[in-house]
């Protein structure tokens, strides 16, 4: 059933059908076909939720919501997108074609699961595991804590650094991070409790960020996210990178949190266009700091570079991974790598579409595949 839908998809597609007649007729049968096999009405909820977020005057306008609330369902089926990146993407000012060359929600998993193998990218979700393998970029002490056992540890730990960063082994996009402070509690076995009942986890050494990328917010720890495919030959190809910054009263730089990302020219470092957040609003500059985003050069950038080969060969399992760094006096500092990297920071800017990027690395993954078949 599946496999019909998704050919019935692929032809609709390559028509590139755009009567109004047709789009109602796709618009009804999907409905339909949602009501059916899946909980549509939550689905329904979602999509006039975000339709009234960013189109506030629509709550009173029924009829224009519901029109709209049309359209999107026709992006969601023929493109694959959430209700958001129908409005951050801009989707109401592309063509068919346009629409196509954006990476959206239903067509990137293929690519997933193609370049990092399934088992190896598992390390990168586990912040226990990738501790083990990337330890030496760390600069800083990270304990994990897995049972009772680590007690004693857990104390040496917490003398040096009674204020610390708390993360759940299996977690992303920031969530379950905490920052402890063994101080404010009235015993070590008090707290370590506390983490224990959480599970599996690794407790960090807070991470001092160097001024020149604190000015832009100081209550997060901004990141460069630098997304990379590394080819057989053991080249880490760059296919994007951006600075991450907090916003607000976040303490987190992701922009699922309401952060903001900025754009990196890789060859040169330099933020080369607006900051953008989930909403899609721009900014030449922080709107909480006022600090420049545009043309600031981001410190030791050939550092990164060195940095991200070596990053990327010591797992070459996983090809294609965002890498997350940050910035310290002391250097640059690796902070977590995603074997499923996030593509709208890099899409939301100029509408630009990365769909080719990851066709690029297929084309690169075709050509290694096909050497290793020779021999």
């Amino acid at each position: 059933m599946k496999k019909a839908l998704r050919k019935i998809k692929k032809a609709l597609i390559s028509s590139g059908l755009k009567s109004g007649l047709c789009k109602q007729i796709i618009v009804s049968a999907y409905i339909l076909g949602l009501k059916m096999f899946t909980k549509y009405k939550r689905l329904e909820n979602n999509v006039y939720d975000t339709i009234f977020k960013f189109r506030p005057e629509f709550e009173g306008d029924r009829a224009k919501a519901k029109k709209l609330f049309r359209e999107i369902m026709y992006c969601r089926f023929m493109y694959g997108i959430l209700p958001k990146e129908y409005f951050i993407y801009r989707f109401d000012l592309l063509s068919h074609e346009g629409r196509l060359t954006f990476v959206t929600r239903s067509n990137k998993y293929e690519y997933y699961r193609k370049f990092n193998s399934k088992n190896y990218a598992e390390f990168l979700n586990s912040k226990t595991e990738t501790l083990r393998i990337f330890g030496e970029f760390y600069h800083r002490d990270v304990l994990c804590v897995y049972d009772s056992n680590d007690f004693p540890a857990f104390c040496e730990f917490i003398e040096k650094h009674p204020r610390f960063i708390y993360k759940p082994a299996q977690d992303y996009g920031g969530h379950g991070i905490k920052i402890y402070d063994a101080t404010h509690y009235e015993s070590a076995e008090d707290l370590f409790d506390i983490i224990l009942f959480n599970g599996a986890s690794v407790c960090e050494e807070l991470i001092v960020q160097g001024k020149e990328i604190a000015q832009f917010h100081p209550e997060s720890v901004n990141t460069v996210r630098i997304v990379t495919y590394r080819s057989d030959d053991g080249v880490a190809h760059t296919q994007w990178c951006f600075l991450r910054m907090g916003a607000g009263d976040s303490h987190t730089d992701n922009m699922s949190a309401g952060g903001i990302s900025a754009l990196i020219d890789f060859e040169t470092g330099i933020i080369c266009d607006c900051g953008r957040d989930y909403d899609g609003n721009r900014y030449v500059f922080h709107p909480d700091t006022g600090v420049q985003l545009i043309g600031f050069n981001v410190p030791r950038w050939d550092e990164v570079k060195q940095m991200i080969q070596k990053l990327a060969n010591a797992l070459p399992q996983v090809r294609f991974v965002g890498w997350d760094l940050a910035y310290t006096d002391n250097g640059w500092v690796f902070v977590e790598g995603n074997a499923r990297p996030q593509c709208v920071a890099p899409q939301i800017t100029a509408y630009n579409g990365k769909l080719h990027a990851y066709k690029q690395m297929d084309e690169i993954f075709k050509a290694d595949s096909e050497a290793k078949k020779r021999g």
